[in-house]
């Protein structure tokens, strides 16, 4: 029965053979499965926080589409028939109020139907090879540098990469990225450390080598990850754009709980390792800054984050603030307060038409709000709450740590995310310029984000059901 189990184990995608055929593993009655199929429930959820999200999306910028695709053309070609109609008839308006939804709706169909292809054919293990780590930090690694050298310049932050016709910001594959690959790169340590061997050397020659070998671990544990994330934060900052910093450290912090390092790694990576480092890095940054730059680091830091000290003013103190500064977060309560219970109306929304600044971007909820009423933003609430529902359902029945953390930190930052822009728009926390995901336009951030939900149903195929059937007969034994 025990042959039977085990060879029935090793069938399980996502687990090893050293895994499975190990002499101390332990079989369990709920360990007896079947292949699962992709979730459901979370496919379901997520298809309709996107159409509730485009639906929203469509009409919030209708109004902001039509003026920025607004052209005069001449009413006729003929130049002398032109110059004998008046003025006021020589010319008329063409404009689309459905471009930005148009674009939204076809990155966001093509790349939700990509993802989800490649969700359903590409076997999860093959998402685990360390090459394919390797190349996708590199890869964000290069764009974050081009980014930082190249990038496209927008409102005083160069965040932006354009290939071709395609627009995006490096940060939010950064994002993903630091879930992916500390999520495998965990799991491969947690691979190395069980099949490490234990070589009967002398005792002298163990003492010897003690101090090698500890700092060896630590360093392959903590301090090697540690550097590489930090690379990012640090090019992220730079840009500057501090909230998405803040989300990768976030994220990375819970990637890095949920990776099972050893306390030991944990203790001697922050003790003889991190802060040493931090403190040189503080160091170089004192004595080259002034030389590079021409002036001394706190000025430096005052001048990149002049924004976010205005928005940190705005919150602590409203009245401090002249009335062009706080027009933002008072359009924002208006539409909420016109809201009411109800709403007035899907589309019918007059904080969308200039008064309320990206309002079919960062401002998105305040124009959920107004339209569809607390009803509305209750619902979009509970659709967020009920994806990270589903979500962590699959990261409990991941077959391996890395897909248990990969479907939980995934579903996690998309979540987080989220409540971070509707506490924004509530004036919980101070501005941040973080957009809905699913909900605020931005055709390859959406994009992004499928990916990420898509990986969250790849890993659903590796998850568990127990058979029943067989569980009560190894209960009985």
């Amino acid at each position: 029965m025990a042959s039977d189990v085990q060879d029935q184990l090793i069938r399980f995608p996502g687990l090893t053979d050293e895994e499975t055929g190990a002499e101390n593993l332990e079989l369990r009655p709920e360990d007896l499965a079947s292949h699962r199929r992709i979730s459901l429930p979370f496919f379901f959820i997520w298809i309709s926080l996107m159409a509730f999200g485009f639906i929203m999306m469509f009409s919030a910028s209708f109004g902001e589409s039509f003026v920025s695709s607004s052209t005069y053309v001449n009413v006729v070609d003929d130049e002398l028939a032109l110059n004998e109609l008046p003025e006021a008839l020589q010319t008329e308006v063409i404009a689309d109020a459905t471009a930005f939804a148009s674009r939204q709706l076809l990155l966001g169909i093509s790349g939700s139907l990509l993802a989800i292809g490649l969700a359903l054919i590409t076997p999860f293990r093959q998402l685990l090879r360390p090459g394919l780590r390797e190349i996708v930090y590199f890869v964000i690694t290069g764009l974050l540098l081009y980014t930082m050298l190249r990038g496209i310049t927008s409102q005083g932050a160069q965040r932006w990469v354009a290939i071709g016709p395609i627009q995006f910001q490096s940060s939010e594959l950064a994002k993903i990225g630091v879930v992916y690959y500390l999520s495998t790169y965990f799991f491969e340590r947690q691979r190395q450390r069980r099949r490490q061997p234990d070589i009967g050397t002398p005792w002298e020659e163990k003492k010897q080598t003690a101090f090698k070998k500890m700092n060896l671990e630590t360093y392959r544990d903590f301090t090697r990850p540690f550097l590489r994330i930090l690379l990012w934060v640090v090019l992220v900052v730079l840009q500057p754009h501090l909230s998405g910093a803040i989300i990768l450290v976030v994220m990375a912090l819970l990637m890095f709980i949920m990776g099972k390092i050893p306390l030991r790694s944990w203790l001697r990576g922050i003790l003889l390792h991190v802060i040493p480092i931090m403190l040189v890095l503080l160091l170089l940054a004192a004595l080259l800054i002034p030389v590079v730059y021409n002036t001394s680091l706190p000025d430096l830091i005052s001048d990149r984050f002049a924004h976010s000290q205005r928005r940190i003013e705005l919150f602590r103190d409203r009245d401090s603030v002249d009335a062009d500064g706080r027009r933002q977060i008072e359009q924002a309560e208006i539409a909420f307060g016109v809201g009411g219970m109800t709403g007035v109306g899907l589309g019918r929304s007059t904080q969308k038409l200039n008064w309320l600044a990206e309002a079919h971007n960062d401002f998105i909820f305040p124009i959920i709000g107004e339209e569809l009423g607390l009803i509305g933003t209750l619902a979009v609430l509970l659709l967020f709450i009920l994806f990270l529902i589903a979500g962590f359902s699959v990261a409990s029945r991941a077959s391996s740590l890395a897909a248990r953390n990969i479907a939980g930190g995934f579903t996690f930052l998309i979540v987080f995310q989220a409540f971070l822009n509707m506490a924004v728009a509530t004036s919980l926390i101070p501005a941040t310029g973080i957009s809905m995901p699913f909900f605020s336009a931005g055709g390859t951030a959406n994009v992004i984000f499928a990916a990420a939900a898509a990986l969250v149903l790849c890993v659903s195929k590796t998850g568990v059901k127990r058979n029943r059937q067989l569980v009560r007969v190894l209960d009985r034994k």
